[in-house]
């Protein structure tokens, strides 16, 4: 059974709805880890299986800008899963069609305008209905689930959360560096240009003024004149 289920904004992992296991079996560090990773997500592949604390993995797949992301046991069979994120994809379809309506609606541009998180939060209540339908993978339910989904699993990646959350470290300690070297460049290229001004002003100033007062001069006397 997923634990805990997301869906939120691919790009910045902006959370639109998010719904956790009653029994509340899912530790604070868990759920650490789910925030972090879905932060990460616009560097990783559309499906994928990532490796959390403990005996839990998280399984995401993402589409048209929208990561749909759960939290099961290490046992939980890897292709029903991902049974139930299609199932929870194809209820959120319904849900914005239902939001913006039906036609040539750009669904992915609309996602993208959201400024708050948890805009969907009403759509809990169908995760939970649908959590129930998957919450024994033995039961006949389940198992039919199973057998309609024909697609292939096998080949989805396998990561570890904390070599992901360590590359983005590292992904963020370089563009803060890269940010604070062309923020020297930048002073570097501005304190070469007060050298240069101050340069031109100590190899010519004293001709400049000394070729202005010869001009003073000779305009007085013949303005005296």
């Amino acid at each position: 059974m997923a634990h805990v289920t997301f869906i939120a904004r691919s790009c910045d992992g902006l959370i639109l709805v998010e719904t956790w296991d009653d029994a509340n079996k899912v530790h604070p560090q868990q759920k650490q880890q789910a925030k972090q990773l879905l932060r990460k997500l616009h560097n990783m592949p559309d499906r994928c299986s990532v490796d959390g604390a403990g005996e839990y993995v998280f399984h995401y797949a993402m589409k048209d800008g929208i990561c749909f992301m759960s939290l099961f046991d290490k046992s939980y069979p890897k292709n029903l899963a991902f049974a139930f994120l299609a199932d929870i994809q194809g209820l959120f379809q319904e849900e914005l069609q239902r939001e913006y309506g039906t036609g040539a609606v750009d669904y992915r541009s609309r996602i993208e305008t959201i400024e708050k998180p948890y805009y969907f939060i009403k759509f809990d209540r169908q995760i939970t209905k649908k959590k129930a339908e998957y919450r024994d993978p033995k039961s006949s339910k389940a198992l039919g689930r199973l057998n309609e989904n024909l697609s292939e699993v096998s080949n989805i990646m396998r990561q570890n959360i904390d070599e992901i959350l360590k590359r983005g470290e590292n992904l963020d300690s370089v563009g803060r560096k890269a940010n604070d070297l062309k923020d020297e460049s930048k002073k570097f290229k501005n304190m070469t240009s007060k050298l240069s001004f101050y340069t031109m002003v100590q190899k010519y100033g004293i001709p400049v003024v000394i070729g202005l007062v010869v001009v003073m001069i000779v305009g007085f006397k013949v303005w005296k004149h």
